[in-house]
């Protein structure tokens, strides 16, 4: 029997890119494919699938500027240009490729390989990792054989649909332990906001900071690359700053509360290790889904949730100050994660694949 041709697309970002990397490592494990990939040039994926060992394509891609202006109709003008011309691409690529499934985890660099294995009558699979689906989704979802859900609650916005709950793939490469010095007496917070970093919550520490409204806990910051240099000066006994960390579970495992943006692969670490948090979801995201990601583990009573808009420093102090400082509020929330259902993932998402592998 020939191996089965598995066409991958997603990323932009890495909640797109990273678990369609864990469903590709998690099925070499079971079985054996050919494997390829479809992405975005300006995507993570440019800087990753090199790596990847498999045939590849990155198409000249990017999302609408939803804003209203003559500069976003330009920009949006040139989308549109952009993706005729990866149409016939992505078409070309298919055709040598010759794919049998195509497994997409969303984000508009999969827009057009799913247009063309709907074209082509290709049978293609999603995995929607957000608890308000994406347009990608949304404009596939009732062509796709399954589409395995990030959140169970998301399952009510796709009609008609062969959903699967299946939670997220968490792709975190294994912890190495880093030197972290830290005051023991004292609770410690970690902060980040993806991997450039947040300006907004970049900017309430550094206010916090210049107060001296966070000497009451250690701080472990992640800044970003490009904000390092204007904010390593704040370091101290009680506060690390890094630019970026590639041990994400080493300092899970370290600290007792994040404040985060609320991207769908940040809940899915946060459900994983069982971390309570503070989440400010980011007002502009796309169909508004980190709030909606945010209010999954706020309802769960794992978090608490402060809007953009609501946030000031004197709320989240006082909110960073009541749950660090009070063992039985701090308790419940870690104990809450166990009420919160996952299914073993990346087996759902496999032996789902394996189980119809000739018959999709």
């Amino acid at each position: 029997m020939p191996k089965m041709n598995i066409l991958l697309c997603g990323g932009g970002t890495g909640g797109h890119y990273y678990p369609l990397m864990a469903i590709k490592n998690e099925l070499n494990l079971k079985s054996d494919f050919n494997f390829s990939f479809i992405g975005a040039k300006k995507g993570i994926e440019s800087s990753k699938i090199n790596s990847e060992n498999m045939a590849y394509k990155l198409i000249k891609i990017s999302g609408l500027n939803r804003k209203v202006s003559f500069k976003s109709l330009f920009q949006n003008i040139i989308v549109g240009m952009n993706v005729i011309i990866g149409f016939f691409s992505v078409l070309k690529f298919f055709i040598k490729q010759k794919p049998n499934l195509v497994i997409s985890t969303g984000g508009y660099s999969s827009f057009l390989p799913l247009q063309v294995a709907r074209m082509l009558k290709i049978p293609f699979i999603l995995h929607e990792q957000n608890s308000y689906p994406g347009i990608v989704t949304k404009i596939f979802s009732k062509d796709a054989k399954a589409v395995f859900l990030g959140f169970k609650n998301a399952e009510k916005f796709l009609n008609k649909t062969n959903t699967i709950f299946s939670g997220n793939p968490v792709f975190l490469d294994k912890s190495k332990s880093m030197n972290i010095n830290l005051n023991n007496e004292l609770r410690t917070l970690l902060v980040f906001g993806g991997s450039q970093g947040s300006q907004f919550l970049n900017e309430k520490i550094k206010i916090a900071l210049e107060n001296h409204k966070l000497d009451f806990m250690n701080v472990i910051w992640i800044v970003g690359k490009n904000n390092y240099e204007s904010l390593k000066h704040f370091e101290s006994e009680n506060i690390i700053i890094y630019d970026y960390c590639d041990s994400m579970p080493f300092l899970y495992e370290n600290v007792d509360l994040v404040l985060s943006r609320s991207g769908a692969m940040t809940i899915s670490e946060l459900i994983k290790f069982k971390k309570p948090s503070i989440l400010v979801p980011f007002k502009f995201s796309s169909e508004n889904h980190q709030h909606f990601n945010a209010k999954f583990l706020h309802d769960n009573f794992c978090s608490k949730l402060i809007e953009e808009d609501n946030f000031s420093n004197e709320t989240f102090i006082s909110t960073l100050r009541n749950i660090s400082q009070n063992d039985r509020i701090l308790d419940s929330m870690k104990s809450n994660f166990n009420n919160i259902n996952i299914p073993n993932t990346l087996s759902t998402i496999s032996n789902f694949i394996l189980e119809k592998k000739y018959a999709l």
